[in-house]
């Protein structure tokens, strides 16, 4: 679809016009995305910053807010972020929140507030942890008396086709089992 521009006598194409106003906004939303820094995780230096100036609490009553929370730990200190996670299948929040502060001191201050009433429930509050990587990585349980770690497998040793597998004698301490797989 073209349109003709009678004072020049060119015709100029609709097509163009939406390029040229798609690399604008592509300008655009690249100077905003260097000022705002979306998307981009902390350095480790910066987590354990961030980390020093939080509070995790336990016993959360499921229908709490962060307005309420905020509420609770105001006298504390200034605070930055209120974070009550939620479970991904349920999307039911978890009884378990953390305050982000300020300042360090604030953290000394929340942590006297440990085994106070919040929604009628007694609240668990300690300074957040550091993650440390690859804490959440997949590294197996172990076996019995110990074992070792890596992902654990079955092995099916006998398939019963005809019926259930036969009782034999002795079970769980040893004994003499009597199986004959023919």
């Amino acid at each position: 679809m073209a349109t003709i521009d009678n004072n020049s006598n060119t015709f100029n194409s609709l097509d163009e016009e939406l390029e040229a106003e798609a690399r604008i906004l592509k300008q655009i939303q690249a100077k905003m995305s260097e000022t705002m820094d979306f998307g981009k995780k902390p350095t480790e230096q910066e987590q354990k910053a961030i980390d020093a100036k939080s509070i995790f609490i336990g016993n959360v009553d499921f229908g709490a807010t962060a307005e309420e929370l905020e509420r609770h730990f105001k006298g504390c200190g200034g605070i930055v972020r209120t974070t009550i996670p939620k479970d991904k299948m349920s999307n039911r929040q978890k009884n378990y929140a953390f305050i982000e502060f300020e300042c360090d001191a604030s953290v000394e201050n929340a942590t006297l507030m440990n085994g106070t009433v919040f929604c009628g429930r007694p609240i668990v509050v300690t300074s957040k942890r550091t993650n440390k990587p690859g804490m959440g990585a997949q590294r197996g349980r172990g076996g019995f008396r110990g074992g070792h770690g890596g992902l654990q497998t079955v092995v099916v040793k006998y398939v019963y086709v005809n019926g259930p597998a036969p009782r034999g004698r002795g079970g769980f301490r040893g004994g003499r089992g009597r199986f004959n797989p023919y």
